[in-house]
């Protein structure tokens, strides 16, 4: 009976963990370079298997089979026509300046600082291969080269830094909405399949169908936990009640 009370009662967290992260999910459903997130369901009744056989548990519920995760898909490339906009393909990354080193983002929405220095929309220096970008006053044309190369008034000017993750899924944390903390990248970085698009933008992956779709199947589940702890919980309130 008390298995069954924890086990309602991590269902309840669980679901409103999951509506979080579709609410999450669809506020950012516009957000260039955004990867989705999903939730991973657990029991109570795992996570106490797990703690008799001594297994470390992770994620941000009491669940050790259960937590978030990213789903790192590539969203659809948009064209805008702005030559500090780029898209990048295959598995690359930007490499933009965090405020403890390097992140890794597919957010190419770039413009330029008052030292006329190429960051991001919230202010971190994209980082080129020699180091930060500077596009002199005056410039007329900025190109950006399908190998990331930045020239201005066909003068170069430096080269964007791209980076290759091996497996995302294990090897990169989430750090904001479009930005994410990995392992450095490699120096010699095999950029074959890997292109710069000038003038256009990645969109978000989210898909907001399937996303609606899980809110509501989340609060049907919701509903049906809350039934369970609340039935539950009469039936052990009557059970020990003196005879």
């Amino acid at each position: 009976m008390i298995r069954g009370l924890y086990d309602a009662a991590t269902a309840l967290s669980e679901a409103l963990v999951n509506q979080e992260v579709r609410a999450a999910n669809l506020a950012n459903a516009t957000s260039t370079g955004y990867r989705s997130q999903g939730y991973a369901y657990g029991t109570f009744a795992a996570t106490l298997d797990q703690a008799v056989a001594a297994v470390p548990t992770t994620g941000p519920g009491s669940a050790g089979v259960s937590g978030i995760f990213t789903n790192f898909d590539p969203g659809p490339v948009q064209s805008t026509g702005n030559p500090l906009d780029v898209a990048i393909t295959g598995d690359g990354y930007f490499v933009v300046d965090g405020p403890g080193g390097q992140l890794y983002t597919r957010n190419g929405a770039f413009e330029l600082d008052s030292q006329g220095q190429l960051q991001t929309k919230s202010g971190l220096l994209v980082r080129g291969e020699g180091g930060p970008i500077a596009i002199p006053q005056g410039t007329s044309r900025i190109i950006i080269s399908s190998d990331g190369t930045v020239q201005a008034d066909a003068n170069p000017v430096g080269r964007l830094q791209l980076a290759r993750v091996a497996n995302p899924r294990t090897s990169l944390q989430r750090v904001g909405d479009t930005l994410f903390q990995g392992p450095p990248p490699q120096p010699q970085l095999d950029t074959a399949d890997i292109r710069v698009l000038q003038g256009y933008r990645e969109g978000s992956n989210v898909q907001v169908v399937n996303e609606m779709i899980s809110m509501l199947s989340g609060m049907r589940y919701y509903e049906a936990s809350e039934r369970a702890l609340r039935t539950l919980s009469e039936a052990t309130a009557l059970n020990t009640r003196p005879q």
